[in-house]
This record gives structure tokens, sequence and C-alpha cells, in this order.
């Protein structure tokens, strides 16, 4: 089907079907999100040593959590970051680097349990062991009368992913796994990577979660703002 036809029946079916923070994060308790910008131009890492630093990274966030308690801290959709240095970031037959961030970060402790939002068939379910990869990730497969669409849940436990069979219908409200920690999630600080894509394209056991900015337009019509799931005011404007 013609992307633009997808994103567009997308988006009516978003208009009718608002989810809760709670129900992909039920044991957090929060609906709420605070923005943190982790652009080029962010303020909170400065630099790619201070990212890749779990210990400073985590207490920059336990301060914005600290002045946030009844807030999860998230975001990142299309932010440009200069973050992804890893080998498995290079284009293709370029030198360029993919750095557009195609979804959501929500940044939540080591095995925070992550529910399904609906109904979904598990069509991936890997453990990546790349420096900076996914770490344990799955994606479900949602299909409903009027659209068709996947979530992706990156930066999972090992574990999480290993019962799951290709096919298998994981019910709404039903818990898909908990996060990773630095060790197993690909060496993130923890926190999970949320994902729509209306096309899952040639992708088998993968799909990318960051885009060239070259081909920013292409990407935006694939993987919608996720946040058009949660209509939340503090995610609004990424």
């Amino acid at each position: 089907m013609d992307e633009k036809l997808l994103f567009e029946k997308f988006i009516s079916w978003t208009k009718k079907n608002t989810f809760s923070l709670e129900n992909l994060f039920p044991t957090v308790h929060k609906n709420k999100a605070v923005h943190i910008d982790l652009s080029i131009q962010n303020n909170t890492v400065k630099t790619e040593e201070e990212f890749n630093n779990p210990k400073y990274f985590g207490e920059k966030l336990a301060e914005i959590q600290e002045q946030n308690s009844d807030k999860i801290i998230a975001g990142g959709y299309l932010e440009k970051r200069a973050l992804y240095t890893s080998d498995i970031y290079d284009a293709e037959n370029s030198n360029q680097k993919r750095n557009i961030h195609l979804g959501v970060d929500f940044w939540l402790p080591e095995n925070t349990p992550i529910h399904a939002l609906l109904d979904g068939e598990v069509i991936c379910a890997v453990h990546q062991t790349s420096y900076k990869g996914y770490g344990g990730f799955v994606i479900l497969k949602h299909q409903g009368k009027e659209v068709e669409f996947y979530t992706l849940y990156g930066h999972l436990s090992k574990e999480s992913i290993s019962n799951f069979s290709l096919g298998e219908i994981i019910k709404q409200n039903e818990q898909i796994g908990v996060l990773g920690d630095y060790q197993e999630n690909g060496e993130w600080v923890p926190h999970l990577h949320f994902q729509v894509m209306l096309d899952v394209l040639d992708y088998k056991n993968d799909f990318p979660g960051v885009a060239l900015e070259s081909e920013l337009e292409f990407w935006k019509m694939i993987c919608p703002n996720p946040n058009l799931l949660f209509k939340l005011d503090s995610l609004s404007k990424i």
C-alpha cells in the first residue's frame, strides 16, 4: 500500500484511540512525561563520553527524576543526535552516519516491566549482541479493522525474548518483558526504545531505530510519532 495512504489511515485511527503510559508501564504508576533533550544542542550530556558513561548519565537522569517524581523521563522522536558512533550506524555506500532517532525513549530502571498496548502478533524477537544495538527487542504486528501497524520494544533483557515464538499472540496488557541492564541491552543506560512502524519493509530480524537525515521524509511516513498514541503535551512538539 502507498506510504501516504498508510500514514493517513493511521493518523485517522489515532484520533479515535488513546493509550496511557500506565498501559505500557503499569508498575510505574505514572501517566505524565517530562521531556529530555538529547539532540546535538542538548545541555544534559554534552559529550559522547558523558553519554556513554552509565554512572555519569545515570546520575543526570536521577537528578531529573528527583525534580519530576510524578513523571517518566522521555523524548527523542526525530531528534538529531551525535551519539551514534558504533559501526552499526554507518550508512551503506556512504561515509554518513544514521543520526535521526525514529522512536521515543522512556528512561526507566532496569527490570521495569513492559506491557503490550493492544493485541499483537510476535513477528520478531531477537537479542542483539552488537555494541549500541537493541539488546533484546520485540516487534508486534497489530491488525485491526481500520488499520495495521507495528510496535517495536527495544533494550529488553535477554531473558525477556527467550520464550517467544514467531506468530505467538501477545494480548493487550500482557507483559512483554523487562528492561535490560547495561551489559545486555546494547550498553545503554536502561530505557525503552518504543517505535511505531506502518511497514516493516524487507527487514526480518532487525529494523532501523535511527535514520539518515537525507532520508528523513521517507522515514517520517514509515515511522510516525509514537506520541500519537499517548497525546502527551510534554512530547507533542518533538
